[in-house]
């Protein structure tokens, strides 16, 4: 039935909405391998006059870098329409703690380049994927850590994360216990191909539990200053209005891809956005009845926008 009402879901789509905001991992690509027909679907888009931008919770990549991976895709963009969950991170930790100025990150490059974009510099990130924790150093590490400043720890997805990364998190949250605790999202998977890849929401839960086994005490402090990180990506309805805010959209007139119910489509629909559920990722058909969660729109995939487009 969705495949047969294309047609008419895309001529609607195409008339009732001026911006298209899409996920990435699962809804344009999986990892390094573009869907059927996305690079014409955009291209078409843009033909129109539509505005596009490109919104993902994998925050390893930077604006430019991931303006750097659709361009090899076929897909062109500029830097300022690829909008990573590390730069909704980094905009809302500067504009909630102004007088920040250091962070310890678990996470990507991109992470660290975001914050750096706003002002606030990072210890962690890439620097310390191949550190290996030695323990007659940790009484060390943790002098070093208590004279360094620090005003939170923010993690992302980090494919280099090591017992070093969640010992040094450990400390910071020990030794500078007014430290708030942020993380880009908690997506548990993405898919590639037939199999699905562990997500941030996997590697999470070994920082949290380390903070709360180290200091306890903060289980008793409100958010973002507890045990558990405070997760910012999508569904956060703050990051579709930012995108809104920073280029003149109208909301009402925006409609969120995206191959997962529960961040994509549950974003756009906290938004006051449209939504449009693709089939080519994380969630199928029968999760929008399991999860209770209802996209305004269903598509098989995103390249339906040029294969179904009107003629």
């Amino acid at each position: 039935r969705v495949a047969q009402r294309a047609c008419e879901t895309v001529e609607a789509l195409l008339r009732d909405y001026d911006a298209f905001l899409f996920d990435c991992d699962g809804t344009l690509y999986h990892a390094g391998t573009i869907l059927p027909d996305v690079a014409d679907a955009i291209r078409h888009l843009r033909s129109l006059g539509k505005k596009v931008f490109f919104v993902t919770n994998t925050s390893s990549r930077s604006r430019e870098q991931l303006q750097e991976k659709l361009s090899k895709m076929g897909v062109p963009c500029t830097a300022e329409e690829c909008v990573p969950s590390g730069v909704f991170t980094a905009a809302y930790v500067k504009k909630s703690h102004p007088d920040s100025k250091h962070i310890y990150v678990i996470g990507g490059q991109g992470v660290v380049d975001e914050f750096n974009k706003v002002g606030i510099s990072c210890s962690g990130g890439p620097d310390e994927d191949r550190e290996v924790f030695v323990d007659t150093e940790f009484e060390a590490m943790a002098e070093e850590i208590s004279a360094e400043h620090y005003d939170g720890v923010v993690v992302g997805w980090d494919t280099g994360l090591n017992y070093y990364k969640i010992v040094r998190s450990a400390l910071v949250f020990q030794k500078h216990p007014g430290c708030f605790f942020y993380a880009t999202n908690d997506d548990l998977v993405d898919r590639v191909g037939a199999c699905l890849l562990p997500g941030n929401g996997c590697l999470l839960p070994a920082i949290e539990k380390a903070c709360a086994s180290c200091v306890p005490e903060r289980a008793e402090k409100a958010a973002p200053y507890g045990i558990k990180a405070v997760s910012l990506g999508k569904p956060n309805p703050d990051y579709a209005r930012l995108i809104a805010e920073w280029n003149g959209i109208d909301l009402k007139r925006a409609v969120m891809f995206g191959d997962r119910l529960d961040t994509d489509i549950e974003m756009g629909l906290q938004a006051g956005m449209g939504t449009c559920f693709v089939v080519t990722g994380v969630d199928g058909l029968e999760q929008i009845a399991e999860k209770r969660i209802t996209p305004n729109y269903i598509l098989t995939q995103v390249g339906c926008l040029w294969t179904h487009r009107p003629v």
